[in-house]
């Protein structure tokens, strides 16, 4: 169950990401807390939150704080069952685990969420959705339809992309297909992970939904062994 949610936010004059601030939440009782990204976004334009303006304050709230709930989808839409089948989510209690797959991304805005992985009997596990599908071919996109649950998906550079050094991509083995793109904000902590813990190092279909807007069609998940070396988020602008 995810307990707590890195808030990023883009830059308009370089489209760079920064990660801005953790929400968490214990037991009824949720809070926020700007990371020291928040700074170094701020020389980029980043003026802070509506209401929470003061970089140096943990907020508090006894509900989930209104710029996430209207990242949610509606309890009321009829179409709502659906969209948690999508998403793997059984309890109507899960407001962090959709945004935590979603990344409560809106149009209208820059912020993205995601989440921060518990460790779990020495393991790192997370869901996620393959990214920059609506860019593959048609031909590609009837692939990953094909695609059946458990099977493996290969974490490889993209040595050649000229905006992201850190870019991964996924791709299938036989036959051979790149099916999308490592989420960004993961690509870092799933690099290490793969130098660290080789051997265990697996990233599998978790759910194909064919109905679904590209960027809800292919959820995967990442298993392998947590690594005594290895902390996520680990550099300082996530502090």
């Amino acid at each position: 169950m995810c307990q707590e949610l890195i808030l990023s936010w883009q830059a308009t004059k370089n489209e760079q990401w920064f990660p801005v601030g953790r929400f968490a939440k214990q037991s009824n009782v949720y809070s926020f807390v700007y990371t020291k990204g928040a700074k170094k976004a701020k020389e980029n334009g980043f003026i802070g939150l509506a209401s929470m303006q003061n970089f140096d304050t943990k907020y508090y709230y006894e509900d989930v704080f209104p710029l996430l709930k209207n990242r949610i989808l509606n309890k009321s839409r009829p179409d709502r069952d659906e969209f948690l089948k999508w998403l793997e989510i059984e309890s109507e209690d899960s407001d962090f685990e959709e945004l935590a797959k979603t990344g409560g991304i809106k149009a209208t805005d820059n912020l993205q969420l995601f989440p921060v992985p518990i460790k779990e009997n020495n393991r790192y596990t997370v869901s996620f959705f393959a990214q920059g599908i609506s860019h593959l071919t048609r031909k590609t996109q009837l692939r990953i339809e094909q695609l059946k649950k458990g099977e493996k998906l290969y974490f490889c550079a993209d040595l050649e992309n000229p905006q992201d050094k850190n870019a991964h991509l996924l791709r299938t083995d036989d036959p051979v297909e790149m099916v999308g793109y490592c989420p960004k904000h993961f690509a870092k902590d799933f690099k290490r992970l793969f130098d660290l813990s080789k051997e265990s190092f697996n990233i599998e279909v978790q759910r194909v939904n064919k109905d679904a807007p590209e960027q809800l069609r292919l959820l995967c998940k990442i298993n392998c062994d947590w690594h005594s070396d290895f902390s996520p988020f680990s550099e300082p602008e996530f502090e």
